[in-house]
């Protein structure tokens, strides 16, 4: 009895052991297997990449070969490319960017008053910060001259027959203004406002008109230009 246990207990500790040697050299078949398959993928892509690197290779051989050819079969036509290339080269290099809408600048007027005697004008130089007709008209309105209710309804700088002329569209108000004054009061407002412009704008000319039509004052009609005022 004793000698069967013996048996038995030797039978059960070979088994243990061949069981762990088992597992033991499946575990290392596995790792080994793992590390030949890394191997494996490490050589593709070193092979992969190397196939790359030389069909790049090539078509850069070729484009340069085909380039080269090009240029020994047609010279000229290879020169007339290469001079397109700089003058666009150049072209982008020198290009300024496009100037801006330069703002009216500021500069001085000449501004017209009657005087008291009313024997002519009086002649005032002001700093104004934009030279526009708004701007002169506002400057007579604030001297007197004109009332404030006269707007310029539009203005224009031209040149006609070789001289520099200006165009003023006022509002119908100048008109009512005026034909209210009698013969002197009207020509000093008007020749106020005439030798304003001019001065201020250095024009050889002017045409005034209200509402775009000629104006008429009882007195007088205003048609065509109008040049330097001299009171007498």
């Amino acid at each position: 009895m004793k000698h069967r246990k013996l048996c038995l207990a030797i039978l059960l500790g070979a088994v243990l052991i061949f069981g762990a040697a088992g597992c033991s050299n499946a575990e290392d078949t596995d790792a080994k297997t793992q590390t030949e398959a890394k191997e494996e993928q490490k050589d593709s892509g070193q092979e992969n990449k190397e196939t790359s690197d030389k069909e790049s290779k090539k078509e850069d051989t070729k484009t340069d070969k085909k380039e080269n050819t090009e240029a020994k079969e047609n010279p000229d036509e290879t020169a007339k490319k290469d001079t397109e290339k700089d003058a666009d080269k150049n072209s982008a290099d020198t290009q300024e960017p496009e100037e801006e809408n330069t703002p009216v600048q500021a500069g001085q007027a000449f501004i017209y008053v009657p005087d008291d005697n009313a024997e002519g004008w009086n002649v005032n130089q002001v700093e104004i910060a934009q030279v526009t007709a708004d701007a002169l008209i506002g400057q007579l309105v604030g001297a007197g001259v004109l009332t404030d209710s006269i707007t310029v309804q539009n203005f224009e700088e031209t040149e006609e027959e070789g001289q520099y002329v200006l165009k003023l569209d006022l509002s119908s108000n100048f008109k009512d203004s005026v034909r209210s004054m009698g013969t002197a009061g009207e020509i000093l407002t008007i020749g106020a406002v005439v030798n304003s412009f001019l001065d201020t704008f250095q024009a050889e000319a002017i045409q005034i008109t209200v509402d775009g039509g000629t104006l008429e004052t009882g007195h007088e009609v205003y048609e065509g230009y109008m040049t330097h005022m001299d009171y007498q």
